[in-house]
């Protein structure tokens, strides 16, 4: 497979879901590899018709061709904000509520105790010597073919809805013009390791920023369940499988780390067999 390095840059604001925590919904400080995963599957069953079979046989062409890794925030250009070890600065400077609450349809007022706040990743940096540009995530992707029904990989990254909150006009993205996407690059962002083709080489003591499901310590265990597509109900109407994932952990010995590719877990790192 072929290493791909690309970033992005919001046209809007951003709800990348992380679940609720009282009236606050909360917002990840990076984005996993499955939201891109499945905003590309979703743009391209459109484009082959929006039957639901179509989005069923986008999504497994997708799972089948692409390894699809985290992006994280670069802050002053160059540093990349880890989602646990960064969360300070990311709440800082890229993060941002907006309160709502739901209608009642019969009495067209708010219904009780349904005020709440979303909380999105701001198009433009909040403070800090980048204030009021736009923010920048970065990331990477294993790939056997750049292109998906004849249409390069980059023009599809250019039509994706990231996240939740379309309806608010959430979740516009494009890759960034000048060098926003670099095939056969030698780094993954915020990742000191040797690229590989089916993965990332690291030795003992690195840290890997995101979610893993093995090889690291250094970091609480916490449940990863992502939402995924139903047949019948479409994408984002099914719970993926939980599984244990440690975020921004340090590698326990010299290893090798891919994109995982089933349902539990999908697009978060897992040591590959020696």
């Amino acid at each position: 497979m072929r290493f791909i390095r690309y970033t992005l840059e919001p046209l809007t604001d951003l709800h990348l879901g992380a679940g609720r925590a009282g009236m606050v919904m909360r917002n990840l400080g990076f984005v996993p590899g499955h939201l891109v995963g499945h905003a590309l599957a979703s743009v391209l069953g459109a484009a082959r018709g929006a039957r639901p079979e179509d989005f069923a046989s986008a999504l497994k062409l997708v799972r089948e061709r692409l390894r699809l890794g985290p992006l994280f925030l670069i802050d002053d250009k160059t540093q990349v904000l880890t989602p646990r070890r960064h969360r300070r600065e990311i709440e800082e400077r890229h993060l941002h509520g907006r309160t709502q609450v739901a209608l009642d349809s019969f009495s067209r007022s708010a219904a009780d105790g349904a005020l709440f706040e979303v909380e999105s990743l701001s198009a433009r940096v909040l403070s800090g010597t980048q204030r009021g540009q736009l923010a920048r995530l970065a990331g990477g992707l294993w790939c056997e073919d750049e292109k998906l029904d004849g249409i390069p990989l980059r023009d599809w990254f250019n039509r994706l809805w990231l996240g939740g909150e379309r309806k608010s006009g959430h979740g516009r993205v494009r890759v960034v013009e000048k060098g926003g996407w670099a095939p056969n690059a030698a780094a993954y962002p915020g990742i000191v390791g040797t690229i590989e083709a089916r993965g990332i080489r690291l030795d003992k003591g690195v840290i890997l920023p995101g979610p893993a499901c093995d090889g690291v310590e250094d970091a609480p265990l916490r449940p990863w369940v992502g939402r995924l597509h139903d047949p019948v109900q479409g994408f984002g109407r099914r719970l993926s499988p939980p599984v244990l994932v440690r975020m921004d952990g340090r590698v326990t010995s010299p290893a090798r780390f891919q994109i995982e590719p089933g349902e539990a877990g999908w697009c978060c790192w897992r040591t590959l067999p020696k």
